[in-house]
């Protein structure tokens, strides 16, 4: 790679810088982006990849001070204005978050990426009825995926919306059978309806899934006394 670059070309350390990042190798992506800047103080994405790696590193404080470049040199871009708001999240800055957020859909509406960060960021905040309206929106621009469905039921089933957590759970197993605790939360919920039949088989599938795994030991030994408890009914 290094051969065959021009070392006064910025968008040439760009790449590389991208590629370095895909690799996981930091220190050599930040030096690369920092070269691009250095050809080019003007070039916005190298401002904007630099605090991706930043974010990767946990450095919030400088994640926000590029994406801040970035937006000062391309103030309509809504891809910055989303890293900025991801970057205040995690720095605690809700109202900030929230702000760099709104300025990202008020750049493009359909930046699908803006509705599920806010979904998360509700998610996380436990402030659940906000969470499944950006959730909800975000599938409808691109479907949605297995975690979106998966934590798009964690809501409904916080706010005692049985079925559409039961509908949004077997809708991310569908897409992703390996999503493990979304069988655990299906078995709660079919639990909480009244339908022992099917907690017992999501009881099955997650404890069958989830044997051995440490990150879910808790929710293990729960289900193998829910199922112990169901037998014993019987």
């Amino acid at each position: 790679m290094g051969q065959e670059l021009n070392p006064i070309d910025p968008e040439g350390h760009v790449a590389l810088g991208k590629i370095y990042h895909q690799l996981g190798e930091h220190e050599k992506a930040i030096e690369s982006f920092q070269t691009a800047i250095s050809l080019d103080e003007k070039h916005q994405h190298a401002y904007n990849n630099l605090g991706l790696i930043y974010i990767d590193l946990r450095l919030f404080l400088l994640a926000i001070e590029m994406f801040q470049a970035a937006l000062e040199i391309e103030p309509e871009n809504p891809a910055f204005y989303n890293n900025l708001g991801y970057a205040y999240d995690m720095s605690d800055r809700f109202d900030e978050a929230l702000e760099a957020y709104r300025n990202a859909l008020d750049a493009d509406s359909a930046f699908v990426d803006t509705y599920y960060n806010l979904a998360d960021a509700y998610l996380n905040r436990e402030s659940y009825p906000e969470a499944i309206q950006y959730y909800k929106a975000g599938i409808e621009l691109d479907g949605g995926d297995a975690t979106v469905y998966f934590n798009i039921g964690l809501a409904y089933q916080e706010t005692d919306e049985l079925l559409s957590a039961i509908q949004a759970y077997e809708k991310g197993v569908s897409l992703d059978s390996d999503e493990v605790e979304a069988y655990y939360r299906l078995a709660l919920a079919y639990q909480k309806k009244g339908d022992h039949v099917m907690m017992h088989r999501y009881l099955d599938t997650f404890l069958k899934k989830a044997e051995g795994i440490h990150r879910f030991e808790k929710q293990y030994l729960t289900a193998k006394r829910m199922r112990q408890q169901a037998s014993g009914d019987r």
